[in-house]
């Protein structure tokens, strides 16, 4: 049976993208003509108003493709602490991942112990790391260190090479200051950074180490000799004293109790030792974290967190992570100690600047910020300990109580007082007091954030 449909002569056929559509049918009059086409250019409009709406949603879902985007600030005495924060991040929402990656910090673990090893040796040598004489240098050593310096000479060479490992820098590892140059990693050697090395951003070092199984039997050999003699020994604990220098209160430097345990063949690092492991990052980097349960965050995307970097000359702000949630994480025990590269300057003083300035910042007016005080449990031990707070924070009325209640609260105080006077505009702060080796601890804080991030997306989509 021939097709019903009609078309028009060869000559009367126009292209397909012509609009109005040709009149198909002969018997068509003015007025059905001129109904069929508003009816078509309605069909259109409507179609278009589809597209448009398909278009808007697909670019809404790329711009929400993760879960949450956090800007990571923070003074430069207060890298390991963000570096420890990231860890728990990746620890609560990501664990397979975390444990897959354990392996990977057995090296950094044991360069921190060879590096702590290493510091207590150069104190002991006749000058001190940072190029002067120190005051226990000049007292000689007695023939038991003497020969302890001696046998663990060879540790030099231990961390040089395990250095080269990490950084993949071919640079040599200086340990006498007499000879110590601009660009060793001696010339910024300083007590509280004692157990760091530092890598440049984006160096993938995590992936240079992430196949390769290092050898530590030159370590396994000193094991002994590390723990039972050289850390233990009280001239060596007494020198510390006398230089103001505590180890025991740098995370890294625990592994000098435990030498036995991490220098085994067999060694895997713990949580725990992944928490206080430590590799200072140079540079802004960003770190993607995969939500491994879709419960975690009710969309199972993953989270960024950009962290721009704490030193003076990494402040700068990146315009297209402007409308991520900000974390400032400034240590609470930094108020009796000085910037290691100024010394003149007080880390709280430093601390509170950089907290005025992202408080003022006009772009961070709409981002609602996050404050941690983070190492609470060592500002217990060293106001237990004795230290005067109100020593060092004139503002601090000598007789309020030394507690770390009282001394926390007021830091609080302080950095909500400093927000309310330099915020741009009214919104939200959210400070808390935090430990961030204490996993249980750091895991409450970080529900608590996820569920801020979340009610801030949900806002943002007018679900809310």
């Amino acid at each position: 049976m021939p097709s019903a449909t009609r078309s028009l002569p060869p000559s009367r056929k126009e292209p397909e993208d012509t609009w109005p559509p040709p009149l198909e049918l002969s018997d068509e009059t003015l007025e059905e003509r001129e109904l069929r086409l508003e009816k078509e250019r309605e069909a259109k409009r409507v179609s278009d108003a589809i597209d448009l709406a398909l278009n808007t949603e697909r670019e809404a879902l790329k711009k929400n493709a993760h879960g949450a985007k956090i800007l990571l600030l923070g003074a430069i005495h207060c890298a390991c602490s963000k570096s420890t924060v990231l860890k728990n991040f990746m620890l609560k929402f990501s664990p397979t991942t975390f444990h897959a990656e354990a392996e990977i910090w057995r090296p950094v673990i044991h360069l921190n112990l060879v590096r702590s090893v290493n510091f207590i040796l150069n104190l002991l040598s006749p000058r001190s790391a940072s190029g002067s004489t120190s005051p226990t240098a000049n007292s000689p050593l007695d023939d038991t260190l003497r020969r302890l310096c001696f046998s663990l000479a060879p540790l030099k060479s231990v961390e040089m090479s395990l250095t080269k490992r990490i950084s993949g820098s071919a640079s040599p590892v200086v340990l006498d200051s007499s000879t110590t140059s601009a660009d060793s990693p001696y010339a910024h050697y300083h007590p509280a950074k004692a157990s760091e090395i530092s890598v440049r951003s984006g160096a993938g070092w995590k992936g240079l180490l992430k196949f390769r199984r290092h050898s530590n039997a030159s370590l396994r050999a000193h094991a002994q000799t590390i723990s039972l003699r050289l850390w233990r020994n009280p001239d060596v604990q007494e020198k510390l004293r006398e230089e103001d220098i505590s180890l025991k209160n740098q995370p890294a430097c625990t592994f000098l109790e435990d030498v036995a345990r991490i220098t085994q063949e067999d060694y895997f690092p713990s949580p725990d030792d992944v928490l206080r492991a430590r590799v200072s990052t140079i540079g802004p980097e960003e770190h993607r974290i995969p939500m491994e349960s879709s419960l975690e965050n009710g969309n199972g995307k993953d989270w960024i967190i950009y962290d721009v970097g704490g030193d003076r000359s990494q402040r700068g702000l990146s315009s297209n992570i402007l409308d991520s949630l900000s974390a400032l994480l400034t240590d609470s025990i930094a108020f009796n100690q000085a910037l290691a590269e100024d010394e003149t300057v007080n880390r709280l003083a430093d601390s509170m600047k950089l907290w005025r300035m992202i408080c003022s910042n006009p772009l961070l007016a709409s981002v609602d910020l996050i404050l941690l005080l983070n190492k609470i449990d060592i500002l217990d031990a060293q106001l237990k300990a004795g230290v005067q707070f109100s020593n060092y924070v004139t503002s601090y009325k000598k007789d309020l109580p030394n507690e770390t209640a009282a001394v926390s609260r007021y830091l609080l105080e302080m950095f909500t007082s400093l927000h309310k006077q330099h915020s741009t505009k009214k919104r939200k702060m959210h400070p808390h007091l935090t430990c961030a080796i204490d996993t249980k601890a750091t895991a409450t804080v970080i529900t608590h954030i996820q569920e801020l991030i979340l009610i801030k997306i949900l806002s943002e989509t007018s679900i809310l």
